[in-house]
């Protein structure tokens, strides 16, 4: 009885914070986020799956030999598939979520797909040069397009062209700035020319920013981050370097992309320095590299979700189907398909969890880490490593490393299942009023 009143006690304050996070999902320009990012989903799944297949078939990633030696001939061909999805995911979602936000505020949905990509690419590219390659001894050569900032770098980049493509064109329809056309022209016409003067302003203010005044969004982000991130292996800034990373996962952008841009170069040496320390018997200096987060991120968050998304199969029926989908790519922390498919990004019920479960378990794993309890990493491993085999080899062997994966396994588990209780009750609610209608 005592644990039951305290489970409704703890459920009571879960639908408390939930109400105001539910009012935000609610805003037009974040709902359509939510639906672009599921509705892109699937072509991020097929290059998940393309992507263990080429780990599989490859030497030097999972194994030193290809696990799948018959596809071997074809791994640069598998590789293609993955890089023309997941490593140019912000280009489908700029159109998807483009698409969506124009749904929402009334305009044509293909109007605002394609604004919203010319504007992603006004942002994205500054000068002719960066565009296409120089002829060279007067010898055409093919166009070239750097895809630097199309990944999940390019996230932060996608969202504003869609807000200010979307707003100039509902601003311009709503003062009637934009060629009309009669009635009797086809409707497809028709939208067409009433975007032009919309797309001009687009153009204008887009070209204007990355331009003229030379502003890079993504890079523009990580200098923002440097003098803050750049401090030290400490666990102060480790910690919230990846509490950071976090909450741009939690609003939906690749938190880890974002972050890694300024201290990829720091954990780097750190990793050199560790193994040098290793081979030369002295003691290993360092604890922040960069597979570490591999102990606790994924696996404290994604998995935990995963575990419910199967228990909820007699409430919520088509999440064990998703569950099934997104497990194979979870295993190698391939997680797109269900930070998106889900989806935990922007998720009223489930951000304040996911947020609190990395946090905790990151402090936990480097204080263990820290104190000679988990073993130091020093091997630099291929990132898709499964958590549990990447910390016990990386450490050279520490069975600890392999157990506080499932230490901070179960604690996601504990932290997310109140938040979860309440965002299965929300969708049980949300499918039998949509049965009733």
């Amino acid at each position: 009885m005592k644990n039951a009143m305290f489970m409704n006690h703890i459920m009571e304050k879960v639908d408390k914070i939930a109400q105001p996070m539910n009012r935000f999902s609610k805003i037009p320009f974040i709902k359509a986020i939510t639906n672009g990012m599921v509705a892109a989903i699937g072509v991020t799944m097929i290059g998940s799956i393309f992507l263990i297949f080429y780990l599989l078939c490859s030497d030097g990633n999972l194994t030193e030999t290809a696990l799948l030696p018959f596809l071997k001939p074809f791994a640069d061909e598998i590789s293609l598939v993955n890089s023309l999805s997941m490593n140019i995911m912000a280009v489908y979602m700029v159109i998807s979520i483009g698409s969506e936000y124009a749904e929402i505020k009334g305009i044509n949905k293909t109007t605002g797909a394609v604004g919203s990509f010319f504007a992603f690419i006004l942002l994205n590219y500054a000068s002719i040069g960066q565009l296409f390659v120089e002829r060279v001894e007067a010898t055409a050569l093919p166009s070239a397009v750097p895809i630097n900032y199309w990944g999940g770098a390019g996230v932060i980049t996608a969202l504003v062209a869609c807000a200010i493509s979307i707003q100039v064109i509902q601003l311009c329809y709503h003062y009637h700035i934009r060629i009309a056309l009669p009635d009797s022209v086809p409707p497809a016409i028709a939208d067409s020319f009433s975007a032009i003067i919309p797309y001009l302003f687009i153009t204008l203010i887009c070209w204007g920013v990355r331009t003229i005044m030379n502003m890079n969004l993504p890079e523009l982000v990580g200098e923002m981050l440097l003098p803050v991130l750049s401090g030290a292996d400490n666990i102060f800034v480790f910690s919230f370097a990846h509490f950071l990373a976090t909450l741009f996962w939690a609003a939906g952008l690749n938190g880890d992309n974002i972050v890694n841009a300024v201290i990829t170069p720091f954990t780097t040496s750190w990793i050199i320095e560790n193994n040098e320390a290793f081979l030369s018997g002295q003691a290993i200096p360092h604890v922040w590299v960069p597979s570490f987060n591999r102990l606790f991120f994924w696996v404290s968050t994604c998995w935990p979700v995963l575990f419910y998304m199967y228990k909820s199969q007699n409430q919520l029926p088509h999440l064990k189907t998703l569950a099934t989908v997104c497990l194979p790519s979870s295993i190698f922390c391939i997680v797109e398909p269900v930070m998106y498919g889900l989806p935990i990004v922007l998720n009223s019920f489930l951000v304040i969890p996911f947020v609190l479960s990395h946090t905790i378990t990151g402090v936990l794993t480097y204080a263990l880490t820290d104190m000679g309890i988990i073993g130091k990493m020093y091997l630099n491993l291929p990132w898709a490593t499964p958590s549990p085999i990447l910390g016990y080899l990386a450490t050279g062997g520490s069975i600890m490393a392999v157990v506080i994966v499932f230490v901070n396994f179960m604690i996601g588990i504990v932290i997310f299942y109140p938040f979860w209780k309440a965002y299965e009750k929300s969708e049980v609610e949300r499918i039998q009023s949509q049965e009733n209608i």
